[in-house]
């Protein structure tokens, strides 16, 4: 079904933001893509800025008549000493400021926050195409007695970490911890775990559940997990034995890949709710 309003998607040009942006292009040929990090994209319907440069970001909106707003994609942390006034992002810095005190996933809603006021509808990318999020026939049916512990475990350390803005990730195994998320990001997390699980002598032994979910609390529009078929190959390198997601708040990255991935090397892929 065709949108009536042609949508932006605002972030960093990645793999999975390019899929949904071709998904977007589909619906409205209008649609537009504006990439805010420092990494320039030539392509038709890109447009490169600064991510303070809110007056030219609106200029833009305005002019292709955008109603609906999508942010995805990594978007890398600004380099403040680049930031430069350009009249409107004026308004919002001290809130802004405040937001970047307390963690990424505040700043995120602060910035949306702007958006919303400016009367800009924020879509999530379930809006778009459910292709991106898996099934629940597309899941492994039964948690096993031992993942579940692990699961359970790990749901209850996340969330109690989400206090301070960070984590999405952990890996547990028998009821211990073998690798937290930090600022590395859930693929370093996973080779981390894979050289813990070596020199422990217990890699060559399939177990241990790596756990990605959103942080407690944040907004669902933003910065939702993201997993492919990549995040499986590390999995499969620590000889874990799979994954738990929330699968209505967990994009995948070539869906169709990262299952026959899944089942090629006997991986749970779990489906739990937080």
């Amino acid at each position: 079904m065709k949108n009536r309003y042609a949508t932006a998607l605002i972030g960093g040009y990645d793999l999975i933001a390019k899929d949904i942006f071709s998904e977007v292009k589909l619906l409205n040929n209008k649609s537009i893509f504006i990439n805010i990090n420092s990494d320039k994209v030539k392509k038709n319907s890109v447009f490169n800025f600064e991510i303070f440069e809110l007056r030219k970001i609106l200029t833009i909106l305005k002019k292709n008549k955008i109603k609906n707003l999508l942010f995805i994609g990594k978007i890398n942390r600004p380099n403040l000493s680049n930031f430069k006034s350009d009249g409107e992002i004026d308004k919002y810095i001290p809130s802004l400021i405040n937001s970047y005190k307390k963690g990424d996933g505040h700043l995120l809603l602060a910035v949306l926050e702007i958006f919303i006021q400016k009367g800009f509808r924020i879509l999530s990318p379930r809006n778009i195409s459910k292709s991106f999020f898996l099934t629940n026939d597309e899941l492994s049916k039964k948690v096993l007695k031992i993942h579940k512990l692990d699961i359970t475990k790990s749901i209850k350390i996340l969330n109690d970490l989400s206090k301070y803005d960070n984590a999405q990730s952990i890996v547990t195994s028998n009821g211990y911890i073998l690798g937290i998320e930090a600022a590395e990001g859930t693929d370093d997390l996973l080779k981390r775990v894979a050289i813990i699980r070596k020199r422990l002598g217990q890699l060559e032994k399939k177990i241990g559940v790596l756990t990605k979910i959103p942080k407690k609390n944040q907004s669902k529009l933003v910065d939702l997990p993201v997993v492919g078929v990549s995040t499986l190959k590390l999995i499969r390198r620590a000889n874990l034995s799979g994954i738990a997601i929330n699968p209505k708040l967990t994009i995948i990255h070539s869906k169709t890949d990262f299952i026959r991935f899944a089942k090629k090397n006997d991986l749970k892929i779990y489906s739990i709710y937080n």
